[in-house]
């Protein structure tokens, strides 16, 4: 059964815990594919974590003609801002406790996720996340590479513009577990920077998974048990 609701202006479906538990998590999808709320549920279930998962819609597309500063950025902010909501709509809808929340998202997702935790915004559990972005250049890097862009050119706004969004410098800050769970075949922009945040992280743990492309139609059976029993 999902319920759906809405929090900040941003919509999510919500699956009920199997034992009653009153934990949360919140779940971002990909802006690929899985690219909805119900898609995301589909591919993590998380059913053996006993939790309310609630899977939450990334916000719209930024408007403007530059597709990082116009685009991207606005999107991963108003997800970012949107959290103390989502968190507060969860315990009055659900019933959820007042402890530290599970993070999990992919890709912009994951960007959402880390950015999280690493800014406090709510208190946080655990984080995991995959094939995640780290830092808008290596998107706009991987975004060329896979014809999405047909080229960027960086201006000094822009590169302003992105640099609150990078999470690799206070990966050290991150005071929480994390899990990154890696497809086999990841960008080849994404991978050394997640690699880095690994690294740097204080409780990291890096799983690559065999046969996952970025984005998670693969697979998907594999990265929910590494996740599930990251957050068990």
């Amino acid at each position: 059964m999902m319920i759906t609701g809405e929090a900040a202006g941003v919509r999510f479906v919500a699956a009920p815990p199997a034992a009653g538990g009153r934990r949360l998590v919140v779940v971002w999808h990909l802006l690929g594919e899985p690219g909805t709320p119900e898609a995301m549920a589909e591919a993590l279930p998380l059913t053996g974590v006993d939790a309310w998962r609630l899977y939450a819609a990334l916000p719209a597309w930024g408007e403007g003609p530059d597709p990082v500063v116009g685009g991207y950025v606005p999107m991963v902010a108003a997800a970012v801002a949107a959290m103390p909501a989502l968190v507060a709509a969860a315990r009055e809808q659900f019933g959820c406790d007042d402890g530290p929340v599970d993070l999990v998202g992919g890709s912009a997702g994951g960007h959402i996720s880390l950015t999280t935790a690493v800014r406090r915004v709510v208190p946080v559990r655990r984080v995991a996340v995959v094939n995640p972005a780290v830092r808008v250049e290596a998107v706009v890097e991987a975004s060329i590479a896979m014809g999405a862009l047909d080229s960027y050119t960086w201006t000094d706004a822009a590169r302003a513009a992105v640099e609150p969004w990078d999470v690799l410098p206070r990966a050290a800050e991150l005071d929480v577990p994390l899990l990154v769970v890696r497809g086999e075949q990841e960008y080849p922009a994404f991978r050394p920077v997640q690699a880095a945040l690994c690294a740097a992280a204080p409780d990291a743990r890096l799983v690559d998974v065999p046969g996952l492309a970025h984005m998670l139609v693969t697979a998907q059976d594999v990265v929910d048990v590494e996740v599930t029993a990251w957050l068990a």
